[in-house]
């Protein structure tokens, strides 16, 4: 997986380059401080995999950046946007100009990563943070003991068969719980799920 990801702070943008995927071979991050440099390999690498678009980049302008990177790509990609916590309303103009995500400055290391991984996937990603919060809030309280001994699992990544195994349960049970899990984090996915956990802090 290679992700491109223009973003303005040059602190972040050493940090996202050599830290954010540390650990984790299957992912490759490449950053640049502008959108004109964006452009410039999206033109011409058919590696990419997705590009993530910090709205503080100098020459950002919002959707119109967007479109242009867009307009550009050797191949069709998820574009993601980011920025500071937005409102429900602002996030959703963004997807309505078709931005596959938006991931903000708040989110964890973590959470981030697991956001890429998703959107680069095909999945739409918004932070929890724009949810309402006794929405979310009010799943996560209700998680019921087994359901948190299956969320540790997911997020070590395990298959539905190890997760039994390690519970002592047949695969069978183990089934239903990432089902009720995505209901509650109104998640569309395991990895959703998992982001969803993450973001709220209560894996």
């Amino acid at each position: 997986m290679n992700i491109l990801i223009g973003y303005g702070n040059s602190l972040g943008r050493d940090f996202v380059q050599n830290h954010l995927a540390a650990g984790d071979p299957s992912v490759r991050i490449t950053t640049v401080g502008t959108v004109r440099e964006c452009i410039k390999i999206v033109r011409d690498n058919l590696y990419i995999t997705m590009v993530g678009l910090d709205l503080e980049m100098s020459d950002m302008e919002g959707v119109a950046s967007l479109d242009a990177v867009k307009k550009n790509l050797l191949q069709p990609l998820p574009i993601a946007l980011i920025g500071p916590p937005a409102t429900r309303r602002v996030i959703r103009d963004m997807l309505v100009a078709r931005a596959a995500g938006y991931l903000t400055y708040t989110m964890s290391p973590a959470a981030t990563l697991s956001a890429l991984k998703l959107i680069a996937s095909g999945e739409a990603f918004v932070p929890v943070e724009t949810v309402a919060e006794e929405e979310t809030m009010a799943g996560a309280s209700h998680l019921t003991g087994r359901e948190h001994d299956v969320l540790v699992g997911l997020l070590s990544g395990d298959s539905n068969k190890e997760i039994a195994r390690v519970l002592d349960l047949s695969e069978v049970t183990i089934k239903h719980h990432p089902k009720s899990l995505r209901s509650k984090l109104n998640a569309k996915n395991r990895t959703h799920a998992v982001c969803r956990a993450i973001e709220l802090g209560i894996s």
